[in-house]
């Protein structure tokens, strides 16, 4: 497991997080998988929108945590979130985990939500543009994927 002072630092000099969407690689173990991941990403989402990803493949995160990732790039004010390819990615759906780089701000009576849930790549592009724009909230999100039996944001 890697500490996070230990990790590299992220380069957002030529990143522009309103219209590119950070995705991390913490898992290592399946090159192919990899591929189908970032293939899967790739691709133009269901209204026809080019995916923009900025992909960071670099075996110093291999094993990091969602806090250590977090802390990597704490750097860029401008991200709301944060995907990672992990080893749960290199499987099945490929489902990333979505983590948000804020904290949920509960009113009275709202329910409290996980700071992280999965979807499917496509879903990558669909869910930053809401975000950059201001349409959605992470939350909203969050609470769409705690209503799938298997939590995972399927738009």
């Amino acid at each position: 497991m890697p500490n996070s002072s230990m990790l590299p630092a992220i380069d957002f000099t030529r990143h522009d997080f309103e219209s590119e969407a950070l995705v991390i690689r913490t898992d290592h173990s399946d090159d192919e998988a990899w591929r189908a991941v970032v293939d899967l990403l790739g691709q133009p989402d269901q209204n026809g929108f080019e995916v923009r990803t900025y992909l960071v493949d670099n075996r110093a995160f291999a094993g990091a945590s969602p806090d250590d990732v977090l802390s990597a790039a704490a750097a860029e004010p401008a991200l709301e979130v944060v995907f990672l390819a992990d080893a749960a990615a290199m499987r099945g759906e490929h489902t990333l985990l979505a983590v948000s780089t804020g904290s949920q701000e509960l009113e009275e009576g709202d329910m409290e939500l996980p700071r992280e849930f999965r979807l499917l790549p496509p879903e990558v592009n669909l869910m930053h543009v809401n975000l950059a724009i201001g349409h959605m909230d992470f939350w909203e999100f969050a609470y769409h994927a705690s209503l799938a039996a298997d939590g995972i944001l399927r738009l």
